[in-house]
């Protein structure tokens, strides 16, 4: 911490402000699991009779990844945006869980909400591309866009490690921690990092509570997107750590005959549907307008 300055929970004043903002305009779906009796969280936006779009969260987060993207989509779908079991408002999965009953809870408090046999479309950030490419693959999806998706197998290019927030007591230094990890794995620019992008991204770490880093280094994307074929969107900020090199992936993917678009986010790290979310906003909203 010698290095590190303390942030007082004022700094956060903002940023709490504008998320209260906008989950007052969602219409929240608790749902009890028959399997657990847990519950899953979801959040509504916009209008409920529209084609639904579902945005999933990355590891380590929940519903405010996309804190700055739920209000555009909602200009042309109804926008469903979850808590991953074991994140954010969503209960914890029983001691123990593996992959396989994330998916689970997630796929049944789905169909059960939207109905199994609607099809919708599926955008996800990070770990959650491969949970989102994982439901294409079991339920109906018309299109599916993947913003820095793990899965992929490739070399990352971390510039140094996650510091370990977990063992500081002091909620004011903690927080300086949260801070740096927010700069140096999350986004490119540190003048990017203000206090939503903090809010956001402590409240999710705290709440955090499934262990999702093995599942994101596995190698299992490209199979799991040539299961599913559905039309796809693959974009990575030219700056995300999490991938070094995302044009062999797609490469490979054309070399497997795997159709999708790619793209690359200018000047944006891992979270570049918050670093850059007009760019972001826009490609999601060209994509999703050809259905």
């Amino acid at each position: 911490m010698s290095d590190l300055i303390s942030l007082p929970a004022s700094t956060l004043n903002e940023g709490r402000a504008a998320v209260a903002r906008l989950d007052g305009l969602a219409t929240h779906h608790r749902y009890r699991l028959a399997s657990t009796g847990g519950y899953v969280m979801w959040r509504v936006f916009g209008d409920s009779n529209a084609r639904p779009l579902v945005l999933v969260h990355g590891g380590h987060g929940n519903w405010m990844h996309w804190v700055r993207n739920i209000e555009p989509l909602t200009a042309l779908r109804a926008v469903w945006v979850p808590d991953l079991p074991g994140y954010g408002d969503s209960d914890a999965l029983p001691d123990g869980a593996r992959f396989e009953d994330l998916m689970t809870a997630t796929l049944d408090s789905l169909n059960a909400l939207v109905g199994a046999s609607t099809e919708i479309d599926l955008t996800a950030f990070s770990f959650g591309g491969v949970v989102a490419a994982t439901l294409a693959c079991r339920r109906p999806v018309g299109q599916l866009a993947l913003v820095g998706s793990a899965g992929h197998g490739g070399k990352r290019r971390l510039q140094r490690e996650l510091l370990n927030w977990k063992k500081i007591d002091v909620e004011d230094e903690r927080r300086a921690l949260f801070d740096a990890n927010l700069k140096s794995f999350m986004l490119h620019d540190p003048a990017t990092a203000d206090s939503l992008a903090l809010t956001v991204y402590e409240q999710a770490c705290l709440k955090t509570r499934f262990r999702s880093k093995d599942v994101s280094l596995m190698d299992n994307l490209a199979a799991l997107l040539k299961q599913a074929n559905v039309d796809t969107l693959l974009l990575w900020g030219t700056h995300d750590v999490t991938a070094d090199e995302p044009q062999r992936f797609s490469d490979r993917l054309h070399t497997d005959g795997v159709r999708h678009a790619f793209g690359m986010v200018e000047n944006a790290g891992h979270w570049a549907q918050y670093e850059a979310a007009d760019e972001v906003n826009r490609r999601l909203s060209g994509f999703f307008a050809k259905a």
